[in-house]
């Protein structure tokens, strides 16, 4: 005779269980902000690269302001990333 033998199926992951939503919260928001920076910091550079080349200015630098604007792109794409996590 034959027996049937009732098993529970075996989920094998590579991921701590529940460690994605944190993932998702924190480390998401932080890459997009980082990514947000480096963006806003070249198109930065690149104008002021053109501006000196074409002589409207007469010395090349990044000044602090300009790293001002860059966090201010940090900050805007790391909060869109984290809103667009809480509404999924």
């Amino acid at each position: 005779m034959k027996t049937i033998i009732n098993s529970i199926p075996i989920y094998i992951t590579n991921s701590i269980q529940g460690f994605r939503k944190p993932n998702n919260q924190i480390a998401k928001p932080l890459k997009a902000g980082f990514l947000g920076f480096i963006a806003i910091l070249l198109i930065l550079f690149f104008l002021n690269l053109i501006s000196f080349i074409t002589g409207t200015n007469e010395k090349f630098g990044m000044d602090s302001l300009d790293f001002l604007l860059a966090g201010t792109g940090f900050v805007l794409k790391m909060t869109g990333t984290l809103v667009k996590g809480f509404t999924r």
